[in-house]
């Protein structure tokens, strides 16, 4: 009798460690506070479409225009440095052609130079250097 009372009580207490986990996140994103279906700003799927479809084209051409705007300034050329050598787009990249690429872009972009701690330090001044000098300004450094 007591064996099977332990063991009920061992899986209540399972269960409800299995609850707690799923109610909070724990497992799979489950929990009390999961989106059901809507958006960060908390607007549901439908609500959006029935939104767009009621704008006028005057509205539309300005939604695009705004978000074409954020999309420029929000746009981020990731740099990583580790050792002696530069990656950019998961590839890695002579100086020289680094240097071109970031030219083709404007002046205002945001840079992010990730520096692994086996970056060589003339590597990355090498290359800030060469971004003051070209007028790059939005860049930050990222210690991993």
């Amino acid at each position: 009798m007591k064996k099977v009372l332990a063991l009920v009580l061992f899986a209540a207490i399972i269960a409800a460690i299995i609850w707690l986990l799923i109610h909070f996140k724990g497992f799979g994103g489950l929990g009390k506070d999961s989106d059901k279906g809507e958006g960060k700003n908390g607007t549901s799927v439908s609500e959006v479409v029935e939104k767009k479809e009621t704008t006028t084209s005057e509205e539309a051409t300005e939604v695009k225009t705004e978000k074409s705007t954020e999309a420029i300034k929000t746009e981020v050329i990731s740099i990583s440095i580790s050792k002696d050598e530069y990656i950019y787009n998961n590839n890695m990249i002579s100086f020289e052609d680094l240097i071109n690429e970031i030219k083709s872009k404007d002046n205002d972009i945001q840079i992010e130079l990730s520096i692994d701690n086996t970056a060589a330090k003339n590597t990355v001044d090498d290359l800030t250097d060469k971004l003051d000098e070209l007028g790059y300004k939005n860049y930050k450094k990222i210690d991993k």
